[in-house]
Formats: C-alpha cells, sequence, structure tokens
C-alpha cells in the first residue's frame, strides 16, 4: 500500500492526477500508465469507475497520441491523506487540460 501512495503521490506532483469534488481524476496517453493507476486504487480501497479518451495529444508532423482519462472515487478512509497532499501540491488542471477542455 505504501507503494501505491508513493506512485499517486508522484503523479500529483507531475499533474497526472487532480482531485475534483470527491473524485480523483487520472490523465494519460500510456496505457499501461492507467492500468498502474488502477491498480494503485484498488491496493488502497477505491475503484476506477469509468475510463475515456477526452483528446488527442499532438507528438510532432501527423502524429498524436490519445488523452486516457481515468475517474475514480476517493477512498474512505483512506483517500483523505492524499486529498490533503493534492491540496498542498497538486494543481486544479491536468498536464492536458489546455488540449482536451
Amino acid at each position: 500500500m505504501e507503494n501505491s501512495e508513493k506512485q499517486l503521490k508522484s503523479w500529483i506532483r507531475s499533474q497526472h492526477m487532480i482531485c475534483e469534488g470527491t473524485d480523483f481524476i487520472f490523465e494519460t496517453v500510456d496505457q499501461t500508465q492507467l492500468e498502474k493507476f488502477e491498480a494503485c486504487m484498488l491496493q488502497i480501497g477505491g475503484q476506477v469507475r469509468q475510463v475515456k479518451a477526452v483528446g488527442n495529444w499532438p507528438m510532432g508532423p501527423n502524429r498524436s497520441f490519445k488523452i486516457l482519462r481515468a475517474i475514480a472515487s476517493v477512498p474512505r478512509p483512506g483517500g483523505e491523506n492524499l486529498v490533503t497532499y493534492w491540496a498542498k501540491r497538486g494543481g486544479k488542471q491536468t498536464r492536458y487540460a489546455d488540449i482536451n477542455t
């Protein structure tokens, strides 16, 4: 569980994960990172409710990757520490916010 919290905090600092209301929102262009997020959420007692593509991230001429967004409920108890950490060190928008709005 400690490794999961460490990974989630890393995603908060890199602005891949934010907190909005009672949800964690995770965005990435990498399917394996999405799978890791889901595993971390399960390990801390949460669950991913929804995954959807929300835009395209340009990666050079004629090339782009889909931005994947996962929405998970903040687990209670257990998620409060992560919400507090996000409030201190996280951002209000993910790193892909300019593209997927």
